[in-house]
């Protein structure tokens, strides 16, 4: 007969084979447990490198975007600084040329102004001229005269002032050298004082503006050089042994 205590109860079996299965499962459970947990943190570390694989790509456009723009902005800048650089120089030789402008205009106003001026008063010299000659040709003999005398001798000084104001100055020439841009010769003679090329007289006198441009030249006689006594004694002498011998 088989012995009844070494045979297991079944009940013992049953016990058995539970935690036999419970051990399994509990292993079968953590086998498990670490396959999705593995997996999930792969796919986890996976998804995070490919995340900030994703940032970096994203920085990375961001930064050449904004490297790009801010490359635009330095080439735009250039081209306005350029451009103001420009507009600068063709503003400056507009100035300079309408500064020329502006003083040739001006120039050209005093220059017609001066020329018609001249004209006007060189209209005004004759006058004077026959005052002067009025003045001593007359010889008032009677007080009705001498009133009109001195009557259109006031008028005279009046018309001087008035030339003076306007700038006209007489020139004073007699005895000075013969210079042919204020002076017009029109009688050379010999003279007892004078060298040659000096002024002896004025026949009809002259008169400058007050910027020192001639309004009339003056008409004068100029000196030959002067006459020599031993030259003048020898030719005194051959007339009268000329006129003698005759």
């Amino acid at each position: 007969m088989i012995e009844e205590e070494n045979l297991p109860n079944s009940e013992d079996l049953i016990d058995e084979d539970d935690e036999v299965l419970e051990s399994r499962l509990q292993q079968l459970a953590t086998e498990e447990l670490n396959q999705t947990s593995n997996p999930e943190e792969a796919k986890a570390d996976g998804t995070q490198t490919s995340a900030s694989e994703s940032n970096a790509g994203k920085a990375n456009t961001a930064a050449a975007a904004t490297l790009e723009k801010i490359n635009g902005l330095i080439a735009e800048s250039t081209s306005l600084r350029e451009q103001l650089d420009e507009r600068k120089q063709q503003y400056l030789r507009l100035y300079a040329d309408f500064e020329n402008f502006r003083k040739r205009t001006e120039r050209d106003k005093e220059e017609q102004e001066g020329t018609i001026t001249g004209k006007i008063l060189k209209k005004i010299l004759p006058v004077v001229d026959d005052f002067e000659r009025a003045q001593f040709a007359i010889a008032p003999k009677t007080d009705g005269e001498a009133s009109i005398h001195k009557s259109y001798q006031s008028v005279y000084k009046q018309l001087l002032k008035c030339l003076k104001e306007t700038g006209v100055v007489r020139m004073e020439c007699v005895g000075q050298d013969f210079d042919p841009n204020f002076h017009e010769a029109i009688m050379q003679e010999p003279s007892p004082e004078h060298d040659e090329g000096i002024i002896t007289e004025e026949l009809r006198p002259g008169y400058l503006v007050s910027d020192d441009r001639v309004l009339r030249h003056s008409l004068v006689k100029v000196s030959s050089g002067k006459i020599d006594g031993d030259d003048s004694v020898s030719g005194d002498a051959n007339q009268d042994t000329s006129g003698a011998s005759t």
